[in-house]
């Protein structure tokens, strides 16, 4: 568990830290709206493949860390006021791949030692 909390908390800067950011920074709306939308759909599941690649290449596959990945997708419902499922859908997506990915680079640096 103790490994887990610093890519946890990546995750939760994207989910939720980024918003209140670019919030705080004086900047043109439409600038702010994109850094959001961005976010929402490039950052965010960017941030979740990545993660979740790198977690499962250093320390294998975790049913663990893949449910308290999935439980940190909610933390976006608390940004917005309410629940889409396609995001959750399309994170879960990237938060699996990125787990395989890691998972075989993990296995053939195991076997390859």
């Amino acid at each position: 568990m103790k490994h887990d909390l610093p890519f946890l908390a990546v995750l939760l800067f994207f989910y939720s830290l980024f918003y209140g950011i670019v919030q705080m920074i004086p900047m043109d709306e439409l600038l702010r709206k994109s850094l959001v939308v961005n976010n929402l759909l490039v950052y965010s599941p960017l941030a979740t493949f990545f993660v979740a690649a790198i977690y499962a290449g250093l320390y294998g596959f975790s049913r663990c860390f893949v449910l308290l990945a999935t439980l940190m997708f909610f933390v976006t419902i608390l940004t917005f006021g309410e629940w889409i499922l396609l995001y959750h859908v399309a994170y879960f997506i990237c938060l699996l791949l990125g787990t395989l990915l890691g998972y075989g680079i993990f296995r053939w640096r195991k076997t390859s030692k």
